[in-house]
């Protein structure tokens, strides 16, 4: 790439447009080494070039002169299609890609790591855990998987707004919908979700089975990928109901344990009881859990149940019963600047690369 780069944007809604406001400062374009305006912008509508009113093409494949990094901050889908074509097409340009969205790596994990150059030409931080990198954290210490015994996970920074909010640890807490209307007006929550149960279902129906399988297949814990459509589940509104009610001690925590005899007391029982909703699968060596789970059931919770706000982060547990340590790491798991940082922040490591 050139001295200076070009960058183009697809999705300039809230994260899209504050990465653009942060790449137009001149001093911020300078230490990126990034042209200050987007070579492109991709909408809805069509793709507009700087300063035009209307839309010179429909196709991203009509661009002739491709910017060296395209930044991918569309909503999420399902089945990711229409993000991972996108993704393609960038990478088959032998661009850099950078995305926040969570259905192209869900669905298309292995696809996207070979036409990527394992993972070395897109940048995907921000898909898992906002602005917390902990995918590239969680590889660190889990470089011999024989070695982890289990890693709890807080995925989903709008449900741990919530229920902090509706269940604070200390203190009183809000309704249900004051915590939903606050999540929403913080950009907190996925568009299109119109009251606060669908809001919940959305969160952890749609959001927390593909985030587990990123994150699961990032740190390579499993020969086979996982495939996030084996952890797809349904909350009724009495689970939900429940679950609010007893918001002080429920967070919404995913769990990898290990099976292995060799790493686990015998007696242990794993999972902990008590979970409300959620999914258990079996995948390889691993036992993969999620629901609104009691943070008073595995010391461990507890890191990912005292924060406040849109909490992500992980618990790593190393060693035989843990004797090799339990490390831990939180951050900011949704919002518009932490995750529009986490993807700048990927850009800059695959650019040195």
């Amino acid at each position: 790439m050139s001295e200076v780069s070009s960058w183009g944007i697809i999705g300039p809604g809230h994260v899209g447009g504050e990465i653009t406001r942060q790449i137009n400062q001149e001093h911020v374009a300078e230490r990126l080494g990034l042209e200050m305006s987007p070579r492109f912008v991709m909408r809805s509508s069509g793709i507009y070039y700087p300063d035009s009113e209307n839309a010179a093409h429909q196709r991203l494949e009509e661009i002739d002169d491709f910017p060296d990094v395209t930044f991918l901050a569309m909503p999420t889908t399902d089945d990711g299609a229409i993000a991972h074509g996108y993704l393609e097409e960038i990478l088959s340009r032998g661009k850099l890609a950078v995305t926040a969205e969570k259905g192209a790596l869900a669905n298309y994990f292995e696809e996207l790591k070979e036409t990527s150059d394992d993972f070395n030409r897109l940048g995907y931080n921000a898909s898992v855990g906002g602005g917390t990198h902990m995918i590239e954290a969680g590889k660190q210490y889990t470089q011999d998987k024989s070695n982890v015994t289990q890693i709890h996970l807080a995925l989903n920074g709008t449900l741990s707004a919530i229920f902090s909010q509706v269940g604070p640890l200390q203190g009183s807490g809000n309704s249900l919908g004051q915590a939903v209307t606050l999540a929403t007006k913080l950009d907190y929550a996925e568009p299109g979700a119109e009251s606060p149960y669908k809001v919940i279902k959305a969160e952890a129906e749609g959001d927390i089975p593909k985030k587990t399988s990123i994150f699961f297949n990032s740190l390579g814990l499993g020969e086979e990928v996982l495939d996030w459509k084996d952890l797809k589940f349904e909350l009724d509104d009495e689970e939900i109901a429940q679950a609010v009610e007893e918001a002080k001690a429920r967070r919404f925590i995913v769990s990898i344990y290990s099976t292995s005899d060799k790493l686990v007391a015998p007696g242990a029982k794993y999972p902990e009881g008590d979970i409300i909703g959620g999914f258990d699968y079996q995948h390889e060596d691993w036992q993969i859990v999620g629901g609104f789970r009691n943070v008073n059931r595995n010391p461990l919770f507890s890191n990912l149940a005292d924060a406040s706000g849109p909490l992500a982060g992980f618990v790593i547990g190393l060693g035989p019963n843990e004797t090799d340590g339990i490390y831990s790491l939180t951050g900011p798991g949704a919002g518009v600047s932490p995750t529009a940082n986490a993807m700048i922040d990927d850009y800059v490591v695959r650019k040195q690369r």
